[in-house]
């Protein structure tokens, strides 16, 4: 890897800086002190002698690295952590607000019961369990339940896959999505099939959606109200969940050749796709629910991908043109071109991470760049990944302190972000041909791969910070398409055996950790 501190690669069109202002520096600047009461002696003022309330408001403003060093402090402050179950939250403020409330809606589709079934399959102690379910009003609650999940599972090497399903279908699958809620499954092949979850865990189709040619792609919207197609017939397809549970075409996108991606903006109201036609589309949601064209971004060759940022205000677009292009809306207003990333061959996949500070890009050149803004508001790279084979893709962790890459050269590869901002190289794993996808879980802690040789690898972070394979799924041909759920709880794959796999992730452990 190479840290690069110019934007020599990098085209920027007169971005304003971001002016980025953190609350410890926003509370200096407004006079805020703490006070403590004057106690009659001569002794020094100490966070030992603020009352829980006191000391909660403090920690809102530490990083999770500083609250683990005041727990080494002495035994009170330790157990004033644990009585604030700072740490929790701490670990869950470095998630972006959108990704918070994407964690807090998923958990809150769950019933008592569900969530029970859930937190059993990390521990069989069904006192602490009801223990934890029974703080689920409480507005940490989604902190608490996640970091919690994740503690264990970091602790834990004993973990056991389940696959409770196996959907077989007559030709190869090329994408397998789950919604949101985990009661509707989509498979893409020739058409898309979709499944609902009967009472019993069981899966029956319940429509399917015809083309004219094999599909790339399918997904479904984080609200789980629609699912868009991307096919090589040159079109994209959306189609609405109904009251009666059923499901119908909304609208269909068309390109002049084949639609390479579709993929849904964080709230759900607009769809982007990629196509071979060079260029990108952007389609909106209107009030009465019908769909319309309102922006339109060219390449000047195939454009193989296009992602939103989860913000919404920006998008990135990656072309066998052998760049990326980065677009920028303010208040609803034209997008405008903000940067171009240069690569010396075509680019595979670019995307954002979840706080939109970062893009990173993988390339048939060999190398996947991570490029940032600088004090000056212009983008410029941050570091280079080289691999030996094409880049097939790479993402952000959900804290946007880790990047994986997926190569044609059968390796894995995880870099994370250092305090000083640069980046460096955490771990490799390798796979006996091509990785095709690498992507993270909810939570940033797991790792699930697709590869050609018919496995799909579970990666995990340690408590230590390490990362360590924990298991492996296996199908009888390519792996075309790996993902975990909205809980991180199951893992769906789809493969060239023609079946798509719903595999659950359990480990076995106490939840004597942040339970009170």
């Amino acid at each position: 890897m190479n840290g690069i501190g110019n934007n020599s690669s990098i085209e920027g069109f007169h971005s304003e800086p971001e002016r980025v202002q953190s609350r410890t520096d926003a509370a200096s600047r407004a006079g805020r002190t703490i006070s403590l009461a004057d106690t009659g002696k001569n002794e020094k003022p100490s966070l030992q002698h603020l009352s829980l309330l006191s000391l909660s408001r403090v920690f809102r403003y530490l990083k999770l690295r500083d609250i683990r060093s005041l727990q080494q402090v002495c035994i009170h402050l330790r157990d004033l952590v644990e009585q604030d179950n700072a740490l929790a939250k701490a670990w869950y403020r470095r998630f972006p607000s959108p990704h918070q409330h994407q964690l807090s809606m998923t958990i809150s589709r769950k019933n008592d019961y569900q969530l029970r079934d859930w937190l059993q399959s990390f521990s069989n102690d069904k006192e602490l369990v009801n223990s934890l379910v029974g703080q689920r009003e409480s507005v940490y609650f989604p902190a608490l339940l996640y970091f919690t999940r994740a503690k264990l599972m970091s602790h834990d090497e004993r973990f056991k896959l389940v696959t409770n399903s196996i959907i077989k279908e007559e030709r190869t699958i090329n994408s397998a999505a789950l919604s949101a809620d985990g009661r509707h499954l989509a498979s893409a092949s020739n058409i898309v099939r979709i499944y609902g979850q009967e009472a019993n865990g069981s899966w029956t189709q319940k429509g399917y959606i015809s083309h004219n040619r094999d599909l790339n792609s399918v997904s479904f919207s984080p609200d789980g109200q629609h699912l868009v197609t991307a096919c090589y017939d040159g079109t994209a397809k959306i189609y609405g969940l109904g009251c009666d549970k059923s499901w119908t075409q909304k609208a269909i996108i068309t390109h002049e050749y084949s639609v390479q991606s579709a993929t849904f903006s964080a709230d759900s109201r607009h769809v982007l796709t990629a196509s071979w036609d060079k260029t990108a589309k952007i389609h909106s949601q209107n009030d009465d629910g019908s769909w319309q064209l309102t922006a339109t971004f060219c390449h000047d060759d195939f454009v193989q991908s296009a992602t939103f940022s989860s913000d919404g205000r920006h998008l990135v677009t990656a072309s066998w043109d052998k760049t990326a292009k980065i677009h920028s809306q303010k208040d609803n207003g034209p997008w405008r071109l903000e940067a171009i990333i240069h690569h010396n061959d075509v680019v595979n996949s670019a995307s954002f991470s979840l706080d939109n500070h970062c893009v990173v890009t993988a390339s048939r050149d060999h190398t996947a760049k991570i490029c940032a803004k600088n004090d000056k508001g212009l983008w410029e790279v941050k570091a280079i990944i080289d691999h030996k084979d094409h880049v097939k893709i790479a993402n952000f962790s959900p804290d946007s302190r880790h990047v994986v890459t997926a190569s044609k050269d059968d390796t894995v590869k995880i870099y994370g972000r250092k305090a000083d901002g640069s980046w460096e190289i955490k771990a490799i794993f390798y796979h006996r041909s091509w990785v095709i996808s690498a992507i993270f879980s909810p939570d940033g802690r797991h790792i699930v791969t697709a590869s050609g040789d018919s496995t799909a690898k579970i990666i995990a972070q340690k408590a230590d910070g390490s990362w360590s394979e924990i298991a492996s799924i296996a199908h009888f041909n390519w792996i075309t398409s790996a993902s975990f759920n909205d809980d991180g709880h199951r893992v769906i794959t789809a493969g060239w055996d023609a079946s798509v796999r719903i595999t659950e992730l359990e480990c076995y452990h106490s939840l004597s950790a942040v339970t009170k």
